[in-house]
């Protein structure tokens, strides 16, 4: 039997995934406090009630009062979710892959485990995701959860552009956002945000930067707009870089330093990260090295993404301060970790190489320093045009000449 608090948890977290307030919803049908009571678990509503929120709500009644195979399905997607919070993204895979092999029941807590799991098999570079996108997508469709199918055939897209898929990724998020627009009831305006982020990434992966400093742009001028300031400190870190890649210095620092400020405001440790590495970058491109290296001492990079993208950062400081054995050794620590995908981030890794080429090339070993440059140019030969990509092949012309 379907409790009050089911009911109410249901009818809570779909008119928040819509966007409408508790006065919008219960408009003339009931009062605030009404719907609030329901919402909460004290009170049960009556069948004209529900069936007149259903249709507000655009599913089914029905919907409310299913039993989902009750608590156990809905204990184990709490249980993930918590699991996913904590990335511990291959328990996720292996706890839900066996499930999805058997035949879970047609319910909205069926499509939320599936969800976890498609972002966790993005995550860990597992296969089967894109299977579990459709049985989601045709769950939620039907309910009548028109943005929830949006959202999860949205997780696509970053299956597709680890694979590097990125003509596809860009038509897939194209069209999710059409499909969102057609079918919306109210906004969602994080979800928008993540499809102008998606696709100003997809369009830089393509080459496009023009057409990505657009879509970051937009994401921006709604951010103003509606004021929701979601994925804000990442949007301007994508200006930054891509006035970087234009040599137009000035505003790649103007963006910068909007970006601190969020940054600031957010103390979130991945952002401060994110940001210490782009100032890292911009100090390195105003040729500012020793304050390149200064900022590379003052934060400790977790993870061995952070940890080898400074060790490039600073390595590319020391070379040009012609310590070369010092910018040798933290050169030679970077790698390319498996979390890297985009092939801007890729073609910096590879910059790596090139920078040892030089070195070596100042130590008269030629040999090695052709060894070297060979590496990046091999790897960066099917790259968008890029300073990375210019800076590479320039290291490896002038010691084949």
């Amino acid at each position: 039997m379907t409790s009050k608090q089911t009911i109410g948890d249901k009818i809570k977290a779909l008119r928040q995934s819509k966007g409408l307030t508790q006065s919008e919803l219960a408009g003339e049908a009931m009062t605030k406090s009404m719907l609030s009571q329901i919402e909460n678990g004290r009170a049960m509503p009556s069948m004209r009630s529900l069936q007149l929120l259903a249709e507000r709500l655009g599913v089914d009644a029905g919907y409310f009062l299913e039993d989902d195979q009750g608590a156990e399905l809905a204990r184990l997607v709490r249980d993930i979710e918590v699991q996913f919070k904590q990335k511990n993204y291959k328990a996720v895979v292996s706890r839900v892959k066996p499930l999805l092999d058997a035949k879970l029941p047609v319910t909205v807590d069926a499509a939320r485990l599936m969800e976890f799991y498609v972002a966790a098999c993005y995550y860990t570079g597992s296969a089967g995701g894109e299977e579990a996108v459709t049985r989601a997508a045709e769950i939620y469709e039907r309910f009548g959860l028109f943005v929830e199918s949006a959202k999860v055939q949205y997780l696509t897209y970053a299956l597709l552009f680890t694979q590097g898929r990125y003509e596809e990724s860009l038509a897939l998020i194209l069209g999710v956002r059409k499909e969102y627009m057609s079918k919306k009831v109210g906004n969602n305006f994080l979800f928008e945000l993540d499809l102008h982020y998606a696709e100003s990434v997809t369009l830089s992966a393509l080459g496009d930067y023009s057409g990505s400093r657009k879509a970051a742009l937009d994401a921006i001028a709604l951010s103003r707009e509606e004021g929701v300031y979601y994925l804000t400190d990442h949007l301007y870190r994508v200006l930054s870089n891509l006035a970087l890649m234009a040599g137009n210095l000035e505003e790649a620092g103007h963006y910068l330093e909007k970006s601190r400020l969020y940054v600031e405001l957010s103390e979130d440790r991945l952002s401060v990260q994110l940001l210490k590495l782009a100032q890292m970058r911009q100090a390195n491109a105003e040729q500012r090295y020793e304050d390149a290296l200064r900022i590379g001492e003052e934060f400790q990079a977790e993870g061995d993404r952070y940890v080898s993208s400074r060790s490039l950062a600073a390595g590319t400081a020391l070379y040009y301060l012609g310590r070369d054995e010092e910018a040798l050794e933290l050169l030679s620590r970077v790698t390319l970790t498996d979390d890297v995908h985009h092939p801007l981030d890729r073609a910096a890794v590879f910059t790596s190489y090139a920078y040892k080429a030089r070195i070596y090339a100042r130590a008269g070993k030629l040999e090695e320093a052709r060894q070297q440059s060979e590496i990046a140019y091999e790897r960066v030969q099917n790259y968008p045009p890029s300073i990375f990509c210019t800076f590479i092949r320039d290291t490896y012309h002038e010691l084949h000449r």
